[in-house]
């Protein structure tokens, strides 16, 4: 363990939430316990406390990670010489992409969202999540060159966005039923009509 102590701290607190964030997944965030996170990252229990206050702390940690996430594949999306519905339609495919990918971070993007960090034990990691959160809003509203109501309109394209996924994503059958579509095709279809209906 000393050769361990010796590196970076952020090696340390990388490879412990990569555990963490595998256990997550496979048994949810309620049933893990530290423990468990210690044993699957190979560390001792109270080596993990020498690197996270608890596991609401690693779970702090992974938020900023899927938040700095997200923000690169959308900025990686879209472009100031692509039309409006274009950006619109990479941006929804990001999401789409980062859904099948990172399942338990999609979730996160739409769980509450902490505004007071004052009383809260993990400021930097909420904090640093919040204002990643408030760059992607704002790279947004200057994509689409947003004026009146900009907030409104971004919050709205997060929940249609985030609920079209969500709702395609449980009902698969319905849909190749009722459309005859493949769950991608249909799911293109859907993103087009919601720009339609939004229109940035």
């Amino acid at each position: 363990m000393a050769r361990r102590i010796k590196e970076d701290p952020t090696i340390h607190r990388k490879r412990i939430s990569e555990a963490a964030e595998k256990l997550f997944v496979s048994q949810g965030i309620e049933k893990t316990t530290v423990s468990q996170i210690a044993e699957s990252a190979g560390y001792s229990k109270a080596t993990i406390y020498v690197y996270f206050e608890n596991k609401e702390d690693i779970i702090s940690y992974l938020v900023l990670h899927s938040m700095e996430l997200i923000k690169k594949e959308i900025i990686g999306s879209t472009s100031d010489s692509l039309s409006n519905e274009d950006n619109f339609v990479n941006i929804c495919n990001s999401v789409l992409k980062y859904q099948k990918k990172y399942p338990m971070y999609f979730e996160f993007l739409q769980d509450t969202i902490n505004v007071d960090f004052s009383e809260s034990k993990y400021y930097q990691s909420e904090a640093d999540a919040y204002k990643t959160g408030e760059e992607i809003n704002t790279y947004l509203i200057n994509l689409f060159k947003l004026k009146d109501d900009a907030f409104v309109k971004i919050f709205t394209l997060w929940a249609s966005i985030c609920g079209v996924i969500q709702m395609t994503d449980k009902k698969t059958e319905y849909i190749k039923k009722q459309s005859g579509l493949t769950e991608e095709a249909f799911i293109q279809k859907e993103f087009k009509q919601l720009y339609n209906l939004i229109k940035m």
